[in-house]
């Protein structure tokens, strides 16, 4: 092969594995990015905390919303990243939390109605995922922070205007009930 072809195919092999390059640590630094699932669809814990909800709780039954219910935090659409406007309200929930110790928090994603049932899984999830991170980032101990993703399951609001949309787009604060 003469010089002349070999330096664009390196080129061309150089920028395909660039754009393969992976972290390998899988740090997760970017404060509500959309990311966190591989192309294969398996999800990635960008952070090491634990996820989903400690054994035998029912979040349907375990998991009270009414006392932070003025916390919930509410996301633009098709985005996870938490709108400053709405970060005031994580910094009162972790305040609850380091005055109520012994209490766990339950962080429950949703998404409004627009996209698949499966993209909006997992856009509830990122949701949940990057205020679980935002709150450590806020000095809560991990272990007490714990998520699930309703998608578009369960609205807040029925309706297709995009009032109703807006409110559907939240993340929801719930306090683990002791048993």
């Amino acid at each position: 092969m003469n010089k002349k072809c070999l330096a664009p195919l390196l080129i061309a092999a150089t920028l395909a594995l660039a754009a393969c390059k992976s972290d390998k640590n899988g740090s997760y630094t970017d404060m509500g990015a959309d990311n966190g699932t591989l192309p294969n669809g398996d999800k990635v814990d960008m952070t090491g905390i634990p996820q989903g909800r400690p054994e035998g709780i029912n979040p349907d039954k375990d998991v009270n919303y009414s006392t932070l219910e003025s916390n919930t935090v509410y996301f633009a659409f098709d985005s996870s990243t938490i709108p400053g406007a709405e970060r005031s309200k994580l910094a009162a929930a972790a305040e609850w939390l380091k005055a109520n110790p012994g209490h766990a928090l339950f962080l429950a994603g949703h998404a409004d109605k627009r996209g698949t049932p499966e993209y909006n899984r997992a856009l509830g999830e990122r949701r949940a995922l990057a205020v679980r991170e935002y709150l450590v980032g806020l000095g809560l101990p991990a272990a007490s922070l714990f998520t699930i993703s309703y998608g578009s399951d369960r609205p807040a609001v029925q309706g297709d205007t995009e009032q109703a949309y807006a409110k559907n787009r939240r993340v929801q604060i719930g306090v683990i009930v002791q048993k």
